[in-house]
């Protein structure tokens, strides 16, 4: 899923217009979502197993 695909997603999941607001916290969790992706792959790229808690 790429950034626009998500924001297109999103957007469907309220109603009404957006505002400045509901555009900042979409792109916030979008970054979250990359880098916990890019944490995780970079812990499988090196051997390093999580242990769960």
């Amino acid at each position: 899923m790429t950034e626009n695909e998500f924001l297109v997603y999103c957007q469907g999941q309220v109603s009404g217009a957006l505002k400045d607001e509901d555009i900042v916290l979409m792109l916030t969790a979008w970054g979250s979502i990359k880098y916990t992706q890019g944490y995780n792959k970079a812990l499988e790229d090196n051997g390093v197993v999580k242990e769960d808690k």
